[in-house]
């Protein structure tokens, strides 16, 4: 009876291994993972844009960024964070074209209005992250996030900042412009500017 029951034990065990090896090398099988997705674009409206580039302008720039941890307003040593992120875009200055007036005051005698300049938009820009300065404590302190710096970088007051730096640029273009458009039609006008 002894005997008999050892045999049994036995064989349950041996069953019991066996199955436990099926399962095991189903498992270790590879899985095949399906994934989807999709993008849905609805183009609400399409406006038609009188906008006049008048200037184009390369900038370059190196943005700095930090960050402390601090407890009870007293910063923990080690706890910084800095972040360089070294930026390049093309920046378009210009005017709505739509909102110029063009005059004839007399014969071959033209006032043009010119409205506010305006930053029309950017592109190729080229954002990356040149040096990161961490303290041995950096690690209590959040992440910086480098989209909100970039957000920083082409904020509304840079936009005027470019159109004010450049105001005499972006009048001497607007002048040339439209000096040419007219002289094409009389030869003999002769062209004065306001600008708002």
């Amino acid at each position: 009876m002894k005997k008999l029951f050892s045999t049994l034990i036995a064989v349950i065990l041996i069953a019991s291994v066996a199955v436990a090896g099926v399962v095991v090398w189903q498992v270790r099988e590879p899985v095949d993972v399906e994934t989807e997705s999709s993008n849905t674009k609805v183009i609400k409206a399409v406006e038609r844009e009188e906008q006049v580039v008048l200037v184009s302008l390369g900038i370059e720039g190196l943005s700095e960024e930090s960050a402390t941890s601090k407890v009870w307003n007293w910063q923990v040593p080690g706890s910084e964070r800095t972040q360089y992120i070294k930026y390049s875009y093309r920046a378009k200055l210009g005017i709505e074209g739509s909102q110029v007036r063009v005059e004839e005051e007399s014969p071959h005698h033209f006032r043009v209005q010119i409205p506010e300049f305006i930053f029309i938009g950017h592109s190729d820009e080229d954002f990356e992250t040149a040096v990161e300065d961490n303290g041995a404590l950096s690690w209590i302190t959040p992440d910086i996030d480098k989209a909100e710096t970039i957000t920083k970088i082409l904020n509304e007051d840079k936009k005027k900042e470019d159109i004010a730096d450049n105001r005499d640029i972006l009048q001497s273009q607007a002048k040339q412009f439209y000096t040419g458009i007219i002289s094409g039609v009389d030869p003999e006008a002769v062209v004065e500017f306001s600008f708002r």
